[in-house]
């Protein structure tokens, strides 16, 4: 008989579950807006009646969750997450265990969707793939012989806070000029916004009919494909420091493949293609021409899928 598991992706603007079984089969779905952050209880009450209605009729082992943040994934709490305000040395695993009367494990995001792609994906029999999330933010965790390097922290793999211009625009993380600040569909966004501002022509006006807050990154990078210049720039801006980072990665850790997630990731198109030729031209050419440059399988569902396996796993004893 096989065993069954939920999976929780927590994000600023929406809550993601998965109902699995230990293949990694997805038996139901479930959805949540998180709405305001600063509402923690709210957040959890609603979390609990929607994890209910997706285990009605099954009988589960566990339950495993991956939150955007610093994650003490051994203590089970959550030290910060930038996008959910209620998160603050929150006792994310002991908390939800009290609700939902289930065994809980919990870690960083990016990790839970790189285990996802380890067992059921992209990085399935890969014996050192690097997993890139691009979205709101940019996300990365680092997976070697089946195991997540974690670093001292449980942070490594934080890509998205490598500093590239070091006179750039104040990241929340507290530095200037990050990666995440330049690449990811914030950065996007502001772009275009700050080449607006300065009288920059674009069709994206009328589109949004002189409403500034109706621009979108989905928005610019369809303004994008139609040859708008502000939106190719703002979108080729980004992809061109994503090709750069990705050459660090290759020339220093020289993995079998970098898989990248996230929805930024399915909405680029044809854009992605100058991420790979970017990595080629600053990467050296031996470990560039070993290692592939590829899109997650799994898609949205990484984290939660991840994060349910996970459970299963941790529940059994084994270390990932």
């Amino acid at each position: 008989m096989k065993d069954y598991a939920v999976g929780i992706d927590i994000g600023g603007t929406k809550i993601l579950m998965v109902l699995i079984d230990e293949d990694g089969k997805i038996i139901k779905k479930g959805f949540l807006r998180t709405g305001n952050t600063n509402e923690g209880e709210r957040i959890i009450n609603e979390l609990k009646k929607i994890f209910l209605t997706l285990i009605d009729g099954y009988q589960i082992k566990s339950i495993g969750v991956g939150c955007a943040g610093f994650i003490d994934y051994e203590k089970g709490i959550v030290r910060k997450s930038p996008n959910i305000n209620f998160l603050v040395d929150y006792p994310l695993k002991e908390t939800l265990e009290r609700h939902l009367v289930y065994p809980v494990f919990i870690d960083n995001d990016v990790k839970m969707g790189a285990v996802g792609e380890l067992f059921f994906g992209e990085g399935k029999n890969s014996e050192f793939f690097i997993f890139i999330t691009l979205g709101t933010g940019i996300g990365g965790a680092i997976v070697y012989k089946n195991k997540i390097l974690r670093g001292i922290n449980n942070l490594a793999g934080e890509i998205g806070h490598l500093t590239v211009d070091k006179e750039g625009i104040l990241c929340g993380c507290g530095k200037k000029g990050c990666f995440e600040k330049l690449s990811s569909g914030g950065a996007i966004k502001d772009y275009v916004l700050y080449g607006l501002k300065m009288g920059r022509k674009s069709k994206i006006i009328e589109k949004i009919n002189g409403d500034l807050e109706k621009i979108d990154t989905p928005l610019i990078i369809d303004l994008a494909f139609e040859g708008d210049s502000l939106c190719v720039e703002a979108v080729k801006n980004a992809t061109f420091y994503i090709g750069l980072i990705t050459s660090y990665l290759i020339n220093i850790l020289n993995p079998e493949k970098i898989i990248f997630g996230g929805g930024l990731t399915f909405g680029l198109g044809y854009f992605f293609d100058d991420i790979i030729n970017i990595s080629q031209i600053y990467s050296l050419k031996i470990p560039f021409s070993n290692c592939k440059i590829i899109k997650s399988y799994l898609k949205e569902d990484a984290t939660s899928i991840g994060a349910a396996i996970y459970s299963l796993k941790k529940l059994r004893g084994e270390d990932i």
